[in-house]
Formats: C-alpha cells, sequence, structure tokens
C-alpha cells in the first residue's frame, strides 16, 4: 500500500511538473498583471489567459481592449506591462519598445444585404468609398443607394492599418478619410452598425466578420479574391497583416511577460490562436 501511494504522489508530481513545463508559469508568485491594447488582439488574449489561469490560479490577469495605440501609450507609461497591437508602428512611436508578431489576420470588407447590390469591390474604388469620392453604391455597379461609411477610430490598429493597406497607394500615407463616417470603436460596433444600416460599408478582422455573415451580411470580395483564411495564407488577398504583443526592452527572460509571449508562440499556444479564428505565424 506504501509503494502504491509513493508511486501516486510520484505520478501527481510528475503532472504538475508537466503542467508548469507547458506554460512555462512554473513557481511564479501570486500576482496580478495588467495588459492592454487592440480589440482585435483581444479574443486571442482572453483566450490564452483562460489557459493560463486554469493551469496556474496563483495567477490573476486582466486585458483591457483600449486600442492599439492607447495600448502602446499606457505601455510606455507603466500602467500596463504588455500591449496587443493590430498595428505596426514605427521605430518613432515605439519609443524603445519591442514587437513580437504573434499571428496573422484578414480585413473583411463588410456591407449591409440591404442595398448594395455588389459581390466584389476594386482596391482603388474602396479607396475612393473611404476618401468620400464615391459616394452612391451605383457607382460600383450597385444599386442606386447612398453608402454609409462605418470607419473606425483613429486609436484603432485597424483605422491605420486599413489607410495603409486600402488608401495610400491611391491618396498618400496620412489618413485623409471621409469626415462624414460613422465611427465605431471596435470590431463588434461596426459588425453592428453595418447589420443595422442599409446600404452601409465597414471592416473588420476576418473573425468578426462571421459573426456579421451569420446575421445576414456579407463580405465582399476585393479585386475577385475572397477573404478567406486560405488566400491569406497564399498571399492572394490583399487585405492581411500581423498582430503583435509589445513589450518594455528590459523585459527579463525569466518574467511572466516574456514567458507569456513565448507561450503564445509556442506550438500550444499557435493552436490557441488557430482556435480563436486567427491564422497561425508560418513555420
Amino acid at each position: 500500500m506504501e509503494v502504491c501511494m509513493k508511486k501516486i504522489l510520484a505520478l501527481l508530481a510528475f503532472s504538475f511538473i508537466a503542467v508548469s513545463v507547458c506554460f512555462g508559469f512554473g513557481g511564479q508568485e501570486k500576482k496580478v498583471y495588467t495588459f492592454g491594447g487592440s480589440t482585435t488582439v483581444s479574443p486571442i488574449m482572453y483566450k490564452l489567459i483562460e489557459v493560463v489561469q486554469k493551469e496556474q490560479p496563483n495567477i490573476t490577469v486582466s486585458y483591457e481592449a483600449i486600442g492599439s495605440s492607447a495600448g502602446l501609450k499606457s505601455l510606455i507609461s507603466g500602467e500596463i506591462s504588455l500591449a496587443g497591437s493590430s498595428s505596426e508602428f514605427s521605430a518613432e512611436k515605439l519609443k524603445g519598445m519591442i514587437s513580437v508578431p504573434i499571428a496573422i489576420d484578414g480585413l473583411s470588407v463588410v456591407v449591409n444585404a440591404k442595398g448594395s447590390g455588389v459581390t466584389n469591390i476594386s482596391l482603388e474604388n474602396l479607396a475612393k468609398i473611404y476618401h468620400g469620392d464615391i459616394k452612391n453604391w451605383k457607382e460600383v455597379g450597385g444599386e442606386d443607394l447612398p453608402i454609409l461609411v462605418v470607419n473606425r477610430d483613429e486609436s484603432s490598429g485597424t483605422y491605420a492599418a486599413f489607410w495603409e493597406l486600402v488608401c495610400q497607394p491611391f491618396f498618400g500615407k496620412a489618413p485623409a478619410y471621409l469626415k462624414e463616417a460613422i465611427v465605431a470603436k471596435e470590431n463588434g460596433e461596426v459588425v453592428a452598425k453595418v447589420l443595422a444600416t442599409p446600404g452601409a460599408i465597414g471592416y473588420a478582422g476576418m473573425s468578426y466578420a462571421e459573426e456579421l455573415q451569420k446575421a445576414g451580411g456579407k463580405e465582399l470580395s476585393i479585386d475577385g479574391v475572397e477573404p478567406t483564411v486560405k488566400n491569406v495564407i497564399a498571399k492572394k488577398y490583399p487585405l492581411s497583416r500581423y498582430l503583435y504583443l509589445i513589450k518594455k526592452p528590459d523585459t527579463k527572460a525569466d518574467s511572466f511577460e516574456q514567458k507569456f509571449i513565448d507561450y503564445v508562440l509556442s506550438p500550444k499556444g499557435q493552436a490557441v490562436v488557430k482556435s480563436t479564428g486567427y491564422i497561425p505565424l508560418a513555420k
């Protein structure tokens, strides 16, 4: 009986070690960590935090979806210790902070099912819509209905990424969006506003666009290329970008923040990325 009990205890001890090695968080003191940033990155972060806290209940982690720019500012000021971003910030804006790619995301162009009358749009015409040069769906082969543009707010990394990917080739580097656009603070709000507004057009991460399709909205092809994971991976679909975690330059190798990043980049972490509807980094 004693020998059997020793074997059981040994097995339990091995299991605990295996979990600690798996996540890399073994031996962490009871502590609270505050992360924040991009709303696009938030589904990945929420799922990762859930996994970590399930195995390490002594650790409490929060992630506040405040936007990429606000997240970077909070990291620089010391309010948070890790920031999520859907924007590739310049070295000037990073101010010494370090961006680490963790996933790939495609941007879907979404429309209300009532009124647009189109299933495909050219990149140039899409840019003209968001610049304010095209104002009616009939100008791009659709119905005679005003186009109601839904845009993200300026603090959003998606706002900057969309301008860079869509509008910059035609209208220059500095964002000059249509001023009359309806502003949404996060991806879910874009989807909700497009669904509620006949003739509306918006853009959101591909994982969010699935919600719109289920509710009767539509995703548009760009220059004949559908917004699918397969097309993003094959680099056929033009609207895709990396997602990042941003850390401080003095982040230590044995810190919780670095171990969190290491886990995201591990095969198990990339499986979590895939499970949330995003595209894992290519190996």
